[in-house]
């Protein structure tokens, strides 16, 4: 790409526009003749949308943006016609998403546009001028033929709008648990207290949204109105990795610490897995198995180290998911059925991973390790002549 004026003229008037962290790198690789990435070109005109700029939108496609769809998006949630228009003009007619996006937003011209060109979903409209809280716009989805009352109630309890769920419940929406576990989950207690009031029972799985996503006081009102299963609230709070949470349920009686060490450890969540040892967990082969599919090796070390011993078990999971690092750390702490490391190799089509397994088998495995990767698939096809893969079912948990 050529430094040419006109394109540090338009970089310049978007960076005077606004402060967004793209404009650097594509600025930057402009004045190093090193051209911007898509990635970089797609936020780029994303960004243009979002501010309204056209001239930059111009400028993007013209370095061969793409993402024209999105671009619709973002523009009609923003509210800028003259951008949505453009990417009409330049052949997207995904009408349905501007009419929601513009919902959402609160464009009521930009709602009549999407109708005009022929846009149709008007449930999906509802739901999102039900979740950005725009009682007007979802009058006017129900005046356009929309019913799906529920799913408005679900978005106006997503966004925490209360003026909204009274009118989804005036126009017939019952569904007041999944009000409930909608709220719970997103810590708006006052829309949890409404479905309450209308008849929400669901306490229990109130708990366990709030405590995925570690609000104390939904987890206290929850117990407050009857929820009991401290153990589903341990398990919410482990998967998230809210301590807090964690020793509140305890308090309450959670009592299920391998289940809280077998989650923490799926997600990564070191903390929380020495919280779970300090209070009784053991089942360390299962963290190590869990840790090894995720790939954290730190959680590995760490479960070798409070006692986990079956490394055989970790080097063939480690090699179903390609993970060459932790073979090798197998290998390093004692595993040694690198002939089923080999196969499994093969089976996966992964050559490093072979490599690694042939040098590491030894001489009583001589005609094996001596084959190349395409004469070591043909020895195994030949070796295993069916199509059964119960050898390998073993490994997986």
């Amino acid at each position: 790409m050529s430094l040419s004026p006109e394109i540090i003229e338009h970089i310049i008037c978007f960076i005077d526009q606004s402060l967004y962290p793209i404009t650097y790198y594509i600025f930057r690789n402009v004045l190093t003749l090193k051209p911007p990435s898509k990635l970089q070109i797609n936020e780029l005109l994303l960004w243009a949308s979002k501010i309204g700029n056209e001239q930059t939108c111009y400028l993007a496609k013209k370095w061969g943006a793409d993402n024209l769809n999105k671009m619709l998006q973002v523009a009609a949630q923003k509210g800028h016609k003259h951008i949505c228009q453009l990417a009409k003009k330049w052949g997207v007619n995904d009408f349905n998403w501007m009419l929601c996006m513009a919902a959402k937003g609160g464009h009521k011209h930009l709602c009549y546009l999407a109708k005009k060109w022929e846009a149709t979903d008007f449930d999906l409209m509802l739901f999102d001028a039900a979740l950005g809280g725009h009682e007007q716009l979802c009058q006017l989805a129900r005046d356009w033929g929309a019913t799906k009352f529920n799913n408005m109630l679900y978005g106006a309890a997503l966004g925490g709008h209360e003026h909204i769920c009274y009118l989804a419940k005036k126009w017939g929406a019952d569904n007041f648990n999944s009000m409930l576990k909608t709220a719970s989950r997103e810590g708006h207690e006052h829309i949890c207290r409404l479905a309450k009031e209308w008849g929400a029972t669901d306490f229990n799985q109130m708990l366990y949204n709030a405590a995925c996503s570690g609000y104390e006081q939904l987890c206290y009102l929850a117990k407050e109105w009857g929820a009991n299963d401290f153990n589903q609230m341990l398990y919410g709070a482990a998967l998230r990795g809210h301590e807090h949470i964690c020793y509140l349920a305890k308090n309450w009686g959670a009592n299920n610490f391998n289940s809280m060490l077998r989650t923490a450890s799926r997600e990564g969540h070191e903390h929380i897995c020495r919280l779970a040892k300090e209070w009784g967990a053991t089942n360390f082969n299962q963290m190590l198995y869990i840790s090894t599919i995720g790939g954290y090796k730190n959680l590995c070390c760490l479960a070798k180290e409070w006692g986990a011993t079956n490394f055989n078990r970790m080097l063939i999971l480690a090699t179903r998911g390609g993970n060459k690092d932790l073979c090798c750390l197998a290998k390093e702490w004692g595993a040694t059925n690198f002939l089923l490391m080999l196969e499994i190799a093969i089976e996966k089509k992964n050559k490093e991973l072979f490599l690694l397994a042939r040098e590491w088998l030894t001489n009583n495995f001589g005609e094996i390790s001596s084959l190349s990767f395409d004469e070591a698939v043909s020895y195994f096809k030949k070796y295993n002549n069916n199509d059964d893969d119960d050898n390998f079912d073993d490994f997986y948990i």
